[in-house]
């Protein structure tokens, strides 16, 4: 049996409409090579975190923190190091209460969703 292991962080990037024209893909693609091999940090999107104004946003879960305005050049570099180091990061977004539950929440699901996928064995399926 494959011995199933799961991240520390998990680095959730949104991909909402805003940040994506901000350039949050360019920093997603960046981050996919950054985080291939690290098994302790897994990368993962998210629709939107309506803080449309300061993005590219990316939260990390579990610790329930948000940054944005991540676009320039070595941001990726500096959220892993967060990820990985707790290394600080500017721009700290502030989201209302509810709307942070609501966001850890959701996050949360979206993990458990993830974590039973990759624990689940494979098994070829052919619908014919």
């Amino acid at each position: 049996m494959t011995r199933v292991t799961f991240p520390n962080v998990y680095v959730v990037v949104c991909r909402g409409p805003n940040c994506r024209a901000r350039g949050a893909m360019p920093l997603r693609t960046r981050l996919v090579k950054l985080l291939k091999h690290d098994p302790n940090v897994r990368l993962i999107g998210y629709a939107c975190f309506g803080q449309c104004d300061y993005g590219p946003n990316v939260a990390f879960y579990p610790p329930g923190e948000w940054y944005g305005g991540l676009s320039a050049p070595g941001d990726a570099e500096r959220v892993v190091q967060h990820a990985t180091d707790c290394a600080p990061l500017d721009m700290p977004l502030d989201l209302p209460e509810t709307e942070r539950i609501e966001h850890l929440r959701n996050i949360q699901d979206l993990v458990r969703t993830l974590a039973r996928d990759r624990a689940r064995p494979r098994r070829w399926w052919w619908p014919f």
